[in-house]
């Protein structure tokens, strides 16, 4: 309980008599209480000895049931922001949960590219592309022979291009080397 509400309690004699005995003790040992309380006291005396409606009781009955009776605010005790948050969550958790779930099966690995984690297939090697070669053309050319790419670019450009059998990697060798103007050499 706060200080307020004790000297009341006091003043109102709701104490049990340990409580009382010990907040006399505290009063006895903090003067600033002991003139909290002997201001109080005055107050209530002072109001006491003002003259009293006679229908006070009435009046304050009535009072009491138009105060009890009058709606309540919507947003009594409801702070607007925690609605905010509440949504705000909701959509992190969505856009969580699709880049978990949905995200990598939409935007799987595109065609032509495979991770470096995995092993390469049966028949691999380097080609250098020409520094003019757009992506798109390369990724035409790479459908066209039916490679993917397993590795790279590396810091002289060449990259690792991977087939499923040694007949698809062998006519993609001619067809690289026929390709000079995207291809600047192949090596086995």
């Amino acid at each position: 309980m706060d200080r307020d509400q004790d000297i009341l309690n006091y003043l109102q004699d709701r104490l049990t008599t340990t409580d009382r005995e010990a907040f006399e003790d505290a009063m006895g040992r903090d003067a600033s209480l002991a003139a909290e309380v002997d201001v109080m006291r005055s107050v209530r005396a002072e109001l006491a000895s003002e003259p009293r409606h006679e229908n006070a009781k009435a009046v304050w009955d009535r009072l009491s049931a138009e105060i009890d009776a009058a709606p309540k605010a919507a947003n009594d005790n409801n702070r607007p922001w925690q609605h905010v948050l509440k949504y705000a969550a909701v959509a992190v958790i969505a856009v969580a949960a699709w880049q978990v779930t949905i995200g990598p099966r939409i935007n799987g690995v595109q065609d032509g590219f495979r991770p470096a984690s995995e092993q390469p297939t049966a028949f691999s090697f380097q080609v250098k592309f020409v520094d003019t070669a757009t992506f798109v053309e390369i990724m035409a050319l790479l459908s066209q022979i039916g490679g993917t790419i397993s590795d790279g670019p590396s810091a002289l450009g060449l990259v690792r291009l991977s087939f499923a059998d040694a007949s698809l990697g062998e006519a993609a060798i001619r067809v690289l080397e026929d390709r000079s103007e995207l291809v600047e050499f192949v090596a086995e």
